[in-house]
């Protein structure tokens, strides 16, 4: 058995002297990394997108509350695969904002909630151990708001029942009284974009990028509770983004 396994290693160092040198790491370097002409994975990613709504940002003033960031973080994952230097995929990313205040015993909130989804297409060049693409992507989005005021006091299970019952009868202070509305419309963007990727071991990389998004809801398309708002303004989501991703795949 000891005579075997020393045959196995003595053949397994010869071979490795024989080979012209760095022709084991090239191999490995083809087989594990880039370059290669097909390919696809995914996994999740971050991205930090910038912000500016003036129009939300008075309103809010008015509430008392602080305005929208100037970059707000979102979280989702992608995947695409790749055929030659040609790269297919999609992605989803949603995140939020939240502010609120307490004043005189009345809480005022107020959150953004974003989410959008689209298709990417790019042109790949590989280097070493990095996959360079530039492209664009497609896609469409949803942005929520929802207003919220209620009494400071915490209410009890029964509290939350008791306007709604059939038998009340009282008249009820208004400040007293629990009341929200939910603002939301879609949008429409389009997003020229640039990556690295760079693999750190085999089948794990890193993806760094850079983005600019064009696009928003239209003047009066914003809706209150499902009812559309004639005189609703324009909002503007345009603005550069970064991202930063774990990219599981060859």
């Amino acid at each position: 058995m000891l005579l075997r396994i020393s045959n196995h290693l003595l053949c397994t160092l010869l071979l490795v002297t024989l080979l012209p040198s760095g022709a084991i790491g090239q191999e490995t370097g083809r087989g594990f990394f880039p370059p290669q002409q097909a390919g696809g994975g995914g996994g999740p990613c971050f991205a930090m997108v910038q912000l500016s709504l003036p129009e939300l940002n008075s309103r809010l003033a008015s509430m008392g509350l602080e305005g929208l960031p100037q970059w707000v973080s979102l979280f989702g994952g992608d995947g695409h695969f790749q055929v030659g230097h040609v790269m297919i995929g999609g992605f989803a990313l949603g995140g939020s904002v939240e502010r609120s205040i307490v004043s005189e015993g009345i809480v005022r909130r107020a959150s953004v909630n974003l989410s959008h989804s689209g298709l990417r297409l790019g042109y790949v060049k590989a280097v070493s151990r990095m996959k360079l693409t530039l492209g664009g992507s497609i896609g469409g989005g949803h942005m929520e708001t929802r207003l919220c005021r209620f009494p400071q006091t915490a209410r009890s299970w029964d509290d939350v029942w008791t306007y709604y019952e059939s038998d009340f009868s009282e008249v009820v202070d208004a400040g007293d009284l629990d009341t929200s509305a939910e603002l939301s419309g879609n949008y429409f963007f389009v997003e020229p974009f640039f990556s690295l990727r760079y693999w750190v071991i085999p089948l794990v990389a890193v993806d760094l990028g850079a983005f600019y998004r064009m696009g928003g809801i239209g003047a009066g398309k914003l809706k209150m509770n499902g009812e559309s708002i004639p005189e609703a303004p324009k909002f503007d989501f345009s603005g550069m983004g970064v991202r930063v991703g774990i990219f599981l795949g060859f």
